[in-house]
């Protein structure tokens, strides 16, 4: 077989399992998701793009803590070969249990009185949590290409107009706007999952089905919320020891595209769970199906971080602007960070498929507390270069870590 026939049968694949379709979605997402950063660097000075992403990382740690673990736990147990009934009140206690916890965290920054910008900001919380929600429900159903379409088109709206309102009214009027589009894009997912929400208050909540989410959510609670400190923590730390807010909007550029590379390990991770959890009991196929997307995942992550690392040197400057070029050097540092976790990601995925979310749990307490010392100190003596340096450097260590304890995992089986 040809080069050219091989790279056509795996294009066919991917679009045929919705990888494209969910990739082309999760690109989408992470621009706007930022607010379209890529525009709005030529409207908003370097201090209001770093106000931005300070904004966004505590945002971040917010929507994780809201959402309480339960985008796994719904990720995870709706996949399973189970009754509809069963998945939709699966989903229905995790929808309910996410709009509290939302509005509760809404009130605790009212009351501890956060600063002004981010009590407006705040509102996107219920939004977000709720979206993400629904999003891997859907994913759980394999119905990808259909809640893609849905979100592309209404992430594009979202970047367009978010960077109007930028331009017309500044920082606060894209703040603001991102909420309301934001709200809108959410009104059009709600007809998707119309027959879940028509039983969401005739369905009884059982301490059996609590404790079968709860199991799964608790442990993916503490990972990805340890998951988001460790690659938030650098912004929140430097806002404190550093002055100068100008480096935290190079950084978070640089930050911004290494994050959107991530989708690519991220979405071979969102399709491999659904099929790991549906064979989960048998360890063998859970083995093969692994390796195959641990295979795949490789090789596409290397592609990009080669190519990204070639042209990221002539592209920032010409994308971003002039300004920009400090950009350059904190991408570099990072992108090693990027290879570095797309080796252990898939790992990770297969545990959380296999319902041992407790493990990689200990895998991300193991990195965040290494991340917390090597941010302090390299912050403090090489201000962003360091928090560059520590996030790549937690990153390999992290390799060891989750290898070693996957072995573990796969050898009791």
């Amino acid at each position: 077989m040809s080069l050219s026939n091989k790279i056509s049968k795996i294009i066919k694949s991917a679009m045929e399992i919705g990888f494209i379709h969910l990739l082309s979605a999760n690109l989408l997402i992470q621009i706007a998701g930022f607010g379209g950063q890529i525009f709005l660097t030529r409207i908003l000075n370097v201090e209001e793009i770093g106000t931005i992403k300070v904004l966004q990382s505590h945002l971040n740690i917010l929507v994780v803590i809201a959402s309480l673990g339960m985008n796994t736990a719904v990720l995870k147990l709706a996949s399973e070969d189970i009754s509809k009934r069963e998945q939709t009140g699966i989903f229905n206690i995790s929808f309910l249990l996410t709009i509290i916890s939302s509005f509760i965290l809404i009130a605790i920054v009212y009351y501890f009185n956060i600063f002004e910008v981010f009590k407006v900001y705040v509102f996107l919380l219920p939004i977000l949590c709720i979206t993400s929600l629904i999003i891997v429900y859907l994913q759980s159903q394999q119905r990808i290409q259909m809640i893609s379409y849905v979100q592309s088109y209404s992430k594009i709206l979202i970047v367009s107009l978010s960077t109007l309102f930028a331009y017309l009214f500044g920082l606060n009027g894209y703040i603001k706007s991102l909420i309301i589009l934001n709200l809108i894009a959410f009104i059009f997912i709600i007809p998707f999952i119309r027959n879940e929400l028509k039983s969401i208050f005739k369905f009884r909540i059982s301490n059996e089905k609590l404790k079968k989410v709860g199991n799964i959510a608790f442990f993916a609670l503490g990972a990805n919320l340890l998951g988001v400190l460790l690659s938030n923590l650098n912004i929140i730390m430097a806002n404190s020891l550093l002055d100068n807010i100008s480096e935290i909007g190079f950084y978070s550029i640089a930050q911004l595209i290494i994050t959107t590379m991530m989708m690519i390990p991220s979405t071979l991770g969102q399709i491999m769970v659904p099929k790991i959890s549906k064979v989960s009991k048998n360890i063998e196929e859970v083995k093969i199906i692994y390796k195959i997307y641990q295979f795949r995942n490789t090789i596409l992550s290397l592609s990009v971080a080669i190519s990204a690392g070639i042209l990221a040197p002539f592209i920032i400057p010409i994308i971003f602007g002039s300004q920009y070029e400090k950009s350059v050097l904190y991408f570099e540092i990072l992108l090693i960070g990027f290879i570095c976790w797309s080796i252990y990601s898939p790992k990770g995925m297969t545990l959380m498929s296999l319902g041992k979310s407790n493990i990689n749990f200990y895998v991300s307490l193991c990195s965040f507390i290494l991340n917390v010392f090597l941010n302090y100190i390299l912050i403090k003596n090489f201000e962003m270069i360091g928090g560059a340096i520590a996030n790549s450097v937690v990153y390999f260590i992290t390799i060891f870590i989750n290898a070693f304890l996957f072995k573990k995992v796969m050898k009791s089986k």
